[in-house]
Parts: C-alpha cells; sequence; structure tokens
C-alpha cells in the first residue's frame, strides 16, 4: 500500500466520520424536539443511526436512555474523526 493510496483511505475515513456524525447529529435533534413517543420520523433517525448506536449501546449498561447511547456514539465517532484528520494531516504529500 503505498503513501498516496493512504492518505485517500484515511480521506475517505475522515469524509465517512464527518458523515457518521452529521446522522447523529441529526438523531439527536430528532430525539430532543419530537414528543410523540410513536412518531415516525423518530423511528426513522433511529434506524438510520443503528449501525452506530448498536455497537456503543452494548458497551454502556444494559437499559441505557437512547439519548445517553446517542451522546457516546457522537463522542465515539468525534474522536475517530479528529484522529482521521490528524492522520490525513500527518501523510499529505507536500
Amino acid at each position: 500500500m503505498g503513501p498516496d493510496l493512504l492518505f485517500k483511505t484515511v480521506t475517505l475515513l475522515r469524509i465517512v466520520a464527518f458523515m457518521v456524525l452529521v446522522y447523529l447529529g441529526f438523531g439527536l435533534l430528532v430525539e430532543r424536539y419530537s414528543t410523540k413517543p410513536d412518531s415516525q420520523l423518530k423511528a426513522f433517525a433511529r434506524i438510520v443511526c443503528s449501525p452506530i448506536t448498536r455497537p456503543v449501546g452494548r458497551l454502556l449498561a444494559p437499559g441505557a436512555d437512547h439519548r445517553k447511547v446517542l451522546l457516546a456514539s457522537v463522542a465515539v465517532m468525534a474522536v475517530l474523526w479528529a484522529v482521521t484528520v490528524m492522520a490525513a494531516r500527518a501523510l499529505q504529500p507536500g
């Protein structure tokens, strides 16, 4: 794996991590402002965020509130995004 390919891979991971942060932010907004418990918007947001919140939720205490799981997921993805930003800057050619 050459340095150029490694830089492109890290940049792609950086973009994906940022997109996931946007989706999790959407999930947090919906959880905060949607008042109906059986809201279809809440169901949609939970489905969109579930690939990230499910694994993070397993690391938390059983029965943790969905908002806490979302906040923990945002923290994990923010750290991952920050690491990829630093890695991309370190690998940047030139």
